[in-house]
């Protein structure tokens, strides 16, 4: 067999190699796996450890105000796509005066 034929040529292992390898972020690896798909979405990961951390962050100030300790109680941590509390934006702006706003008066 010609090296050129050879080197295009898969077999089913192959592609089963392939389909089994797919990142969790892929359409076709979402497709196969419903169950586990949604646990490899990069924004789930993160909610997920940001409720680790708070879940941490208020047993270390519960343990802390059970032995005589003082100290803050801990703030959430920032969730990706959460609002924040300070909006940019907060009134909208009418039509008839976008241009003076973004354009500066001109």
């Amino acid at each position: 067999m010609p090296f050129e034929q050879a080197a295009y040529s898969f077999g089913w292992g192959n592609l089963r190699d392939f389909a089994n390898n797919l990142p969790s972020t892929s359409a076709t690896y979402r497709a196969l796996s419903k169950d586990t798909a949604d646990f490899g979405n990069p924004i789930r990961q993160t909610a997920v450890l940001a409720d680790i951390y708070d879940l941490i962050a208020a047993f270390s100030f519960m343990f802390a105000k059970a032995h005589g300790g003082k100290g803050q109680k801990p703030k959430p941590y920032p969730r990706p796509g959460a609002e924040d509390e300070d909006k940019i934006g907060s009134e909208p702006i009418p039509i008839k005066d976008f241009n003076e706003w973004y354009y500066g008066g001109d």
